[in-house]
């Protein structure tokens, strides 16, 4: 009884509340105890409103909140329209997060949430998961080394490790399994973010937007001036998008390569199947040598087209080393299967790849109408192109 009742007066001691311009707040200070700090923050979001986390928190605990996905099991569980929001202590140290097995998930059906300003260390499988939610932001947030974990009942062993997840299902979309799209919908802002990813991942992801919106409840989504760097497979990926996305002023590196045979389609911006796509004024810097700086492509899973994209404006570099061994799927920027009036301009394309601009087709169709011009390739060394110089 008496640890229980410290454990009480801990938590409740570290929740205060203050009224100001934005109405109540509540404040929790981290304390480095896993047990009083995953109670405080939780106690705090199911208030809702105004959440003010200051200090270093540890969340390395086992997980012990469901979501309403299967197998969904998160750290602290999201449900109120919320603004969880860090802040600098007095050595400009932002408030830090410690550990944990998806610290943050949210479940906010019908409500806005907004996370800001924190520093997750060596998050487990996901930093933020986001399931259900009108109205997203997550801004200013440092991500560091994503420890990557497998998921329960998984035979093949495979690890994920994934900043940021906004996803109405766990796993890809399938005819049988759709995900609920509807439960993700509005402005969705994730920009100025600082990702930093485990090269061990076999499924290794900074930001992963999947099955969102749909005609009645469409998505506006902007993905903007993100720092990812080590993706394992691709470092912004998007599947099966209700609505319009801009993805933009992102800088995307990873020196990660594989030494056996490649695990899906590598890139460091993929956008696939369904959604309005605007890719412009990225910086990206892949590696590997079976991956593509930038793909559009249909998605195989349901059969949906990707169309109307535009690519424009970026800097993809090719790293890969000058004796690897070019995969099929190694380009600057490649445009794969059922693909249709996507336009490909204005890209600055350097380094070493298989070919620098690809159009090819797949199991679900051959790109049509598609228009690829005034691209620099100057100076690109293409396997493609006599082995030398491609013009």
């Amino acid at each position: 009884m008496k640890a229980r009742r410290i454990l009480v007066i801990g938590i409740f001691a570290s929740l205060a509340l203050f009224t100001g311009m934005g109405g109540a707040q509540t404040v929790v200070v981290g304390t480095g105890n896993p047990d009083i700090d995953i109670a405080a923050v939780q106690a705090a979001v199911d208030r809702g409103g105004s959440i003010l986390l200051r200090g270093h928190f540890s969340f390395n605990n086992p997980p012990t909140k469901h979501g309403a996905l299967p197998d969904l099991m998160a750290m602290v569980l999201v449900s109120k329209e919320s603004i969880i929001s860090g802040t600098w202590n007095e050595h400009g140290e932002v408030t830090a997060i410690d550990g944990g097995e998806i610290p943050f998930a949210v479940e906010a059906g019908g409500a806005a949430v907004r996370i800001e300003r924190l520093r997750f260390i060596r998050p487990k499988r996901y930093a933020i998961f986001v399931d259900a939610v009108t109205g997203l932001a997550i801004d200013s947030c440092i991500i560091e080394s994503v420890e990557p974990l497998p998921f329960s009942g998984n035979a093949t062993g495979m690890s994920y490790g994934f900043g940021i997840s906004v996803s109405t299902l766990l796993g890809l979309p399938t005819p049988e399994s759709p995900g609920k799209p509807e439960n993700i919908s509005g402005k969705l802002s994730i920009a100025d973010n600082q990702i930093s990813l485990n090269s061990a991942a076999d499924e290794g992801m900074g930001i992963m937007i999947v099955s969102v919106g749909d005609l009645e409840r469409p998505v506006d989504l902007d993905i903007s001036a993100n720092t990812i760097s080590n993706a394992s497979q691709k470092a912004i990926n998007l599947k099966q998008i209700g609505g319009r996305a801009r993805i933009e002023r992102n800088l995307i590196t990873s020196s990660v390569v594989y030494t056996g045979p490649a695990r899906g389609f590598i890139a460091g911006i993929h956008c696939g199947g369904s959604g309005s796509y605007l890719v412009a004024h990225n910086r990206i810097d892949m590696a590997d040598p079976n991956g593509a700086g930038i793909r559009l492509r249909a998605y195989p899973g349901l059969g949906s087209a990707i169309e109307s994209a535009t690519v424009a404006d970026n800097d993809v570099t090719m790293s890969a080393e000058e004796d690897a061994v070019l995969g099929a799927r190694s380009a600057g920027v490649e445009i794969l299967g059922l693909a249709r009036d996507n336009t490909v301009h204005q890209n600055r394309i350097r380094g070493h790849a298989r070919i620098a601009l690809s159009l090819a087709p797949d199991n679900t169709g051959i790109p049509t109408r598609n228009s690829l011009y005034e691209n620099d390739h100057e100076g690109f060394i293409s396997s493609a192109a006599n082995r030398g110089q491609q013009k």
